[in-house]
């Protein structure tokens, strides 16, 4: 299925958009980086949680009582909680894919005065406008 113009462009204008003025940042990683190129390392690691921590997760995952987030969305703000402590950035990007591996980006900003919660309300947000299949075109 071929994309009509239009609808590429209003995609790219998009991702121009979501992309402006990032801020670019590197983690230390535990290995040193191979120099000869670029590799591309993708991997998968499943995890069971223990019984208590999947419900202190769930417990995290309601907001006001009224609103909840999904574990995901608990992981993800705190995986983006500590990239900007480690970076020392407040305009954190993490680059992932969805169920179809349609590559996106969230931007999310971290603000060290806000609550947990807050930040929550925030990735929350910015994964309202679009279905999970449909993110890589936020």
């Amino acid at each position: 299925m071929a994309i009509q113009d239009s609808t590429l462009e209003a995609r790219l204008e998009r991702w121009e958009r979501r992309l402006r003025s990032i801020t670019t940042q590197s983690l230390t990683t535990d290995y040193v980086r191979p120099t000869d190129g670029v590799r591309i390392v993708e991997a998968v690691h499943s995890v069971t949680l223990p019984e208590d921590a999947r419900t202190a997760l769930l417990k995290l995952s309601i907001l006001d009582g009224k609103t909840s987030v999904s574990p995901f969305t608990v992981l993800l703000a705190a995986f983006a909680v500590l990239a900007a402590r480690l970076t020392g950035d407040g305009d954190i990007s993490i680059g992932t894919s969805d169920e179809n591996k349609e590559p996106f980006v969230l931007r999310l900003p971290i603000d060290p005065r806000n609550t947990f919660d807050s930040l929550l309300s925030t990735i929350r947000d910015v994964l309202a406008p679009a279905p999970p299949s449909l993110l890589v075109w936020c």
